[in-house]
């Protein structure tokens, strides 16, 4: 088996390439009525991801980018909670063998009787999860608000690594990169373009280095603004 931290493995995901859990398709009713977004995940070859608003788009591409995870799937499984059906978001698998779901709640009024009625329903949720021996997070707008920039982020990094995935020769650029970032363990996308873009265009390059940081290879502060002037760093010395 390939190490999972060789970058020349296209497959750095594949020790889980079919989930247990499969997600379920969206009903015309839902793709009319709802803001739906979908995207080819690089975690799982290029599989259509659909998600329904964009907090779900931000907890999936919050997923997608967390090398931790393995794998994740969009809309997985209801859960009985006393006579009702509740849909999870997400199942997630991790690289330690921890299986997890989560939902996405948000209460409909600003209201103490609202609060308390969403601490409610919560509660029941995560009761019932316990019941059904499921580990389940429950995430709020509130989460996802303070993490806009790195949503932001992350939304602009899929491309390269989308592009990455198709790019002939991967490796080589691959290895140009971290061969740099060995040199100079804090480089910014301008200093990685700029040294390699004599033998290298500069897209595939930044595709390239988008590539490393989808794969945990290369550490980026998701939290700060994408520019070229952004710092990129091994993860060792990241976290020296």
């Amino acid at each position: 088996m390939t190490s999972p931290l060789n970058p020349e493995s296209r497959a750095y995901y594949a020790e889980d390439p079919h989930p247990p859990l499969t997600s379920r398709a969206l009903t015309p009713r839902e793709e009319r009525k709802n803001d739906v977004y979908y995207y080819l995940s690089p975690k799982h070859k290029m599989r259509v991801v659909s998600v329904v608003e964009p907090c779900r788009l931000a907890l999936a591409l919050e997923y997608e980018f967390d090398p931790d995870v393995v794998s994740y799937v969009e809309r997985p499984r209801f859960l009985s909670v006393e006579d009702r059906q509740i849909e999870l978001c997400f199942w997630v698998s991790r690289r330690s063998g921890a299986e997890s779901f989560s939902i996405f709640r948000r209460q409909s009024k600003p209201s103490i009787q609202a609060v308390r009625a969403e601490e409610r329903v919560c509660s029941r949720l995560l009761e019932a999860a316990r019941t059904a021996g499921l580990t389940l997070a429950i995430r709020k707008p509130q989460s996802l608000i303070l993490a806009r920039v790195a949503n932001a982020t992350r939304l602009e990094l899929l491309p390269y690594v989308q592009a990455a995935d198709a790019l002939a020769g991967l490796t080589v650029f691959t290895d140009a990169v971290l061969e740099h970032m060995r040199t100079h363990p804090f480089s910014s996308f301008h200093a990685i373009e700029r040294t390699l873009c004599g033998p290298f265009d500069w897209r595939d390059v930044r595709s390239a280095t988008c590539w490393l940081i989808h794969r945990g290879l290369l550490h980026l502060d998701v939290n700060q603004r994408l520019m070229v002037s952004t710092r990129v760093s091994l993860p060792e010395a990241a976290h020296a």
